[in-house]
């Protein structure tokens, strides 16, 4: 089952990660609320991108995928802003004119920033029948995405093939 179902799940793993903070969660979840045709056409978008980006890292000569990943990236790469936490240290992130799309661009920066690193060699999909999440295996002796689930025989995985 897909577990991206609804535009405020994609908020909320948004700021789950850190791509977004707690405000701009809420905002987003208030303009979803009052804008849902568009908050729809978001998570479309979102899950879109989703697929092309899990064709990129299973297959790396998939060009089209790439390019498609690519195309986001640079459109999130032209939106964001280097601003100073209060830490003092600098972030890069997007401003509040972002919308709707703030985390299908969030998502593609971070999404560019795995394609660049040298661990996105280490990604490996769960061979599991009904599974297929990805995972890193840095240390190259995983196979499955959970030896609690997918990997016991007869246990049928809780995952969706896309992830």
């Amino acid at each position: 089952m897909d577990w991206l179902r609804r535009y405020s799940t994609l908020a909320v793993w948004t700021g789950h990660l850190d791509l977004a903070d707690e405000h701009d969660v809420a905002r987003l979840l208030d303009q979803a609320a009052h804008r849902p045709a568009e908050a729809a056409a978001v998570l479309d978008e979102a899950r879109a991108f989703r697929t092309r980006l899990y064709a990129c890292l299973t297959d790396p000569d998939d060009a089209r995928a790439f390019r498609a990943v690519a195309d986001a990236a640079q459109e999130a790469a032209g939106l964001t802003v280097l601003t100073r936490g209060d830490d003092g240290l600098a972030r890069w992130r997007l401003p509040p004119a972002a919308g709707l799309r703030l985390p299908l661009h969030a998502t593609a920066r971070s999404a560019a920033e795995l394609l660049a690193d040298p661990r996105r060699f280490t990604i490996r999909r769960c061979p599991a029948a009904d599974c297929g999440w990805l995972f890193l295996d840095e240390a190259g002796r995983r196979r499955w995405c959970s030896l609690a689930t997918c990997g016991r025989q007869g246990v049928s995985s809780p995952h969706s093939a896309t992830g």
